[in-house]
């Protein structure tokens, strides 16, 4: 259960600005939250499109580089830990993690126990400033890691598409350079059918040199069906590659179009993922 501390923030927000702090860009917030040993003045570093995990095993990490000891699963409890900035004693550090179901934002809600009790607005100048800009440094870094990594996932996507886009250019001329050869091939195929119909006119007209021997005309004629079935059955075989080859080239002709209409698609994606792209990379250039 979280609740705002208007004055807390403000006495921090003061002690920033008193301490020449320009890098507000990123800045924890103040609040309370419960504990299980009750509700205690906190730090609030709140991250968009977190999971709990990545944001529980990170301040787990700096917990641990500051502390003697870290216990604890879901709340957090840093012992003996030191952060001179703040105090010149150790001090403890209480952590937990939330994010609402549905929610955007993963918070990681931190109390810092010391000599003189939890560190509040009424607290030291210099403990609400120290403990501030522990936070603050390690928000940097963490936003920071978040927003490369979405940067590096918006790249690949990026990459992806450039990819697929350059798939489908080479498809798109494969197919072109099989519709142009199967066009070349119907058009063989109408010369051969022509040539084969001129062979069987010209084989059909009677022959009056092989009427004068019977037994030359039998011959003739047993050649002359011979050719005739050969031409017979080039014709049918150039009607048949004809009529594959054309509805061949209607579906190369519907394959170009829709080949051109998935790059036409594919472009606008990836216009769509480089402006993404862009808008991302303003994001961790704008953390600091």
């Amino acid at each position: 259960m979280r609740c705002a501390s208007a004055p807390f923030l403000a006495a921090a927000l003061a002690l920033l600005l008193a301490a020449g702090q320009t890098r507000a860009q990123v800045a924890p917030s103040m609040g309370a939250f419960q504990f299980s040993t009750g509700v205690h003045p906190t730090f609030d570093a709140a991250f968009e499109d977190a999971s709990t995990r990545e944001v529980e095993r990170f301040w787990q990490n700096e917990l641990k580089a500051i502390s003697m000891k870290v216990s604890g699963r879901k709340e957090l409890t840093g012992h003996a830990a030191r952060i001179p900035a703040a105090s010149p004693d150790t001090l403890q550090v209480l952590l937990a993690v939330e994010k609402p179901k549905g929610g955007l934002y993963t918070t990681a809600h931190i109390a810092f126990l010391t000599t003189s009790g939890y560190v509040s607005p009424d607290s030291r100048e210099r403990e609400v400033a120290a403990c501030t800009e522990w936070v603050r440094q390690r928000m940097v870094t963490l936003q920071r890691q978040l927003a490369q990594a979405a940067l590096d996932r918006g790249q690949r996507q990026l990459d992806d598409n450039n990819r697929q886009l350059d798939q489908l250019k080479r498809e798109g001329q494969r197919a072109q350079d099989n519709l142009r050869r199967s066009q070349q091939r119907i058009e063989q195929a109408v010369l051969d059918s022509a040539e084969a119909a001129r062979q069987l006119r010209q084989l059909s007209a009677p022959d009056s040199a092989s009427q004068a021997d019977s037994a030359t005309a039998a011959l003739r004629n047993k050649q002359v069906r011979k050719e005739q079935a050969t031409w017979q059955d080039r014709a049918k075989r150039a009607a048949y590659a004809k009529q594959g080859l054309e509805k061949r080239v209607k579906d190369l002709q519907w394959a170009i179009r829709k080949n051109g209409e998935d790059q036409a698609g594919k472009q606008a994606a990836i216009e769509r993922q480089q402006a993404v792209v862009k808008q991302l990379q303003e994001k961790l250039q704008a953390i600091h």
